[in-house]
């Protein structure tokens, strides 16, 4: 999603435009004041991959809100053109990428394989939910990651970002395969099963140091504890649980990079009962100790934003 003209910082993002109708980009940014975002989306696809950040939620024509998670790829469809809102707050974080289709603006001349690609991915999922989430290709994380760290004075740069994009292609159809021979499309869901899920997303943020119940949360949503979980796994690929932990740890990830907490403190911030089973948790998440992210700040001090800047570019 577009973000021009947003306070924010970035440290490090690409973009490509192979022809009209495709462009292709990413980006690693933490905000530096808080955010409305508003996006039109021509008719077409976006196919998304967050890879780091708070699993979030696009508020997409009307009142319908479509949950986005962290290190899946996702497909948003797009039957006319839809205005795409999303807030977000001083502090937070977010690295992905991002490939807008716009199939009637492609040019009638194009390379086979990616002809090839493009129509297939648009008999897949123009007619079917406008959110599909994809299976987890750790590969792919791994590609935009690398693309992510192209020196923006590389001497042929356009020429490696032209192969990522190829193979960003490649890796979405056979994600997209991968899910279809598992009976069909199982990552869609309709708006109701999405606002169902939104309810209880909106819930675990606001109460990250409550352990509810399923129970409990079967009843904010309206629905029995069964379908509830099942659309909660169609929508993050994640049990419900699993879900909110990571949602606790990338909270408490932000609190000890730019609030100066104890981990003490944080992790009872965040829910959990003790600093031992919070440091375990957090080293089993990021592949250190919740002491270490206060002492090293590894990517913080490296993005950390300028205000004086991002206030300038506010005001363009």
């Amino acid at each position: 999603m577009n973000a021009a003209g947003t306070p924010r910082a970035i440290n490090r993002h690409f973009s490509y435009q192979p022809c009209e109708g495709l462009m292709f980009g990413g980006y690693d940014m933490i905000y530096a004041a808080d955010a409305n975002i508003r996006s039109l989306q021509h008719p077409g696809l976006f196919i998304g991959l967050m890879l780091c950040g708070q699993s979030t939620s696009v508020h997409s024509g009307g009142s319908n809100r479509i949950p986005i998670p962290v290190g899946r790829p996702i497909v948003l469809s797009f039957a006319k053109p839809t205005l795409c809102t999303n807030t977000y707050y001083a502090g937070e974080f977010c690295a992905g990428v991002g490939l807008h289709i716009d199939f009637l603006a492609l040019p009638a001349e194009l390379g086979r394989p990616l002809k090839t690609s493009l129509l297939y991915l648009k008999a897949h999922f123009m007619d079917k939910s406008s959110l599909t989430v994809l299976p987890v290709l750790p590969a792919l994380n791994a590609l935009v990651e690398q693309a992510l760290q192209i020196p923006q004075d590389a001497p042929f740069r356009e020429l490696e970002l032209e192969a990522v994009f190829m193979n960003f292609m490649a890796y979405i159809c056979r994600a997209t395969e991968q899910l279809r021979q598992q009976d069909g499309v199982r990552g869609s869901l309709q708006h109701r099963a999405r606002n169902r899920v939104k309810l209880v997303t909106d819930y675990l943020q606001d109460n990250l140091d409550q352990t509810p119940s399923l129970t409990e949360l079967s009843e904010i949503a309206g629905v029995n504890p069964s379908t509830l979980s099942d659309n909660f796994k169609t929508a993050y690929g994640r049990t419900i649980f699993a879900f909110f932990r990571d949602l606790r740890l990338d909270a408490a990830r932000r609190m000890l990079r730019s609030e100066g907490l104890s981990v003490t403190e944080t992790g009872l911030r965040v829910g959990f009962s003790s600093p031992a089973a919070f440091a375990t948790a957090y080293r089993r998440r990021f592949g250190h100790s919740p002491s270490q992210e206060i002492e090293d700040k590894p990517d913080f001090d490296k993005r950390k934003p300028n205000h004086t800047k991002a206030a300038l570019e506010a005001t363009r």
